[in-house]
């Protein structure tokens, strides 16, 4: 139906005067549904699936001075530490629980708690005995290439993802990683990529 693009302009003729189009977003980013809908809902399992080895990243909106965006994780489940030295973030906790890593102490985590750290300050997540999800707010979006990442991690065997195909986590940031073409795995959080 988007072929003829007859939805596209009723989406446009139905927003509100006043409400401009969230840009700079590619194909797939939840801002497309918000410049096609103008109002869009809908709870966290709703729109990440839960990977059995690493965290999920969904981007909702991205430009170049914030970068918000949905993390899934399955029980148990980390995003190991790292440091962005050009960007704060706040993290709303939309359900589960778990804890972040802010060094030295760590904070609890549990619905509806909000947290934040400063530029380069070095932060992980991890999940509690159920799933956790968590809105992340950067201000600004970070560089490419400038997060280090300060926590050695490891990866996982091979294994069937809920979503389809095989996957494992990213030994770099603790992310969901899936196979590419050229068979190496990749990260969709940190786009880091690996042979088994």
């Amino acid at each position: 139906m988007r072929s003829s693009g007859r939805r596209t302009d009723l989406a446009r003729a139905a927003r509100a005067p006043n409400t401009s189009a969230v840009s700079d977003h590619a194909i797939g980013d939840l801002a497309e549904v918000l410049d096609n809908l103008g109002v869009f809902g809908a709870a966290p399992t709703d729109l990440a699936e839960l990977c059995p080895s690493g965290f999920r990243r969904i981007p909702i909106s991205t430009g170049s001075d914030y970068y918000l965006s949905l993390q899934a994780f399955s029980p148990n489940q980390m995003a190991y530490a790292h440091t962005h030295p050009d960007s704060e973030e706040w993290v709303v906790v939309l359900g589960g629980s778990g804890h972040a890593t802010f060094v030295p102490t760590p904070v609890p985590l549990s619905s509806g708690v909000v947290v934040g750290r400063g530029a380069a300050y070095p932060h992980g997540f991890v999940s509690g005995p159920e799933p956790m999800y968590l809105l992340s707010i950067q201000l600004p979006r970070p560089a490419e290439g400038s997060t280090s990442w300060d926590e050695p991690g490891t990866t996982s065997e091979p294994a069937r993802c809920e979503g389809g195909g095989w996957c494992r986590r990213c030994a770099r940031c603790g992310g969901h990683s899936a196979p590419g073409p050229t068979g190496e795995w990749r990260c969709e959080n940190c786009s880091n990529t690996f042979r088994s």
